[in-house]
């Protein structure tokens, strides 16, 4: 009867312990509706200096402006994607330098994360793609 306790006690402590090490999702920030891509002109998601999102790729950020009047392009300090995930459905979104998603990827997120800041990436991006991995 012990060792059957003992089991029982182990097994929940194995469950427990595996959701409490499984990591939770990130909550989209301001703005960043279910199925986009969002890219903020400031760090950590600051909606008031500028948001740009779309469901889809954009081969030229370019011709996309902020609400503050800044290009997209160049002006990218976080980014966060909330795109949704099933079969067929392209759930990674790739940042390049330049435009026509060529020159460097400078980022690639998979649905459900973000970038409040990434120095090495900011100010950087050109072009993003939805893809299915990075």
């Amino acid at each position: 009867m012990k060792r059957i306790l003992m089991l029982a006690v182990a097994a929940v402590a194995a469950t427990t312990g595996a959701v409490v090490a499984a990591a939770p999702a990130q909550a989209a920030p301001v703005g960043c509706g279910s199925g986009y891509f969002c890219v903020y002109n400031d760090i950590n998601y600051s909606y008031n200096s500028g948001l740009y999102r779309t469901a889809g790729s954009d081969v030229d950020w370019y011709d996309n402006r902020f609400p503050n009047g800044k290009l997209v392009a160049r002006h990218d300090s976080s980014w966060f994607n909330n795109g949704i995930t099933g079969p067929g459905i392209p759930s990674y979104t790739k940042v390049f330098e330049g435009k026509e998603h060529v020159g460097a990827m400078t980022i690639c997120l998979r649905a459900g994360t973000g970038f409040p800041r990434k120095p090495a990436s900011s100010d950087r991006g050109g072009s993003h793609l939805w893809a299915f991995g990075c």
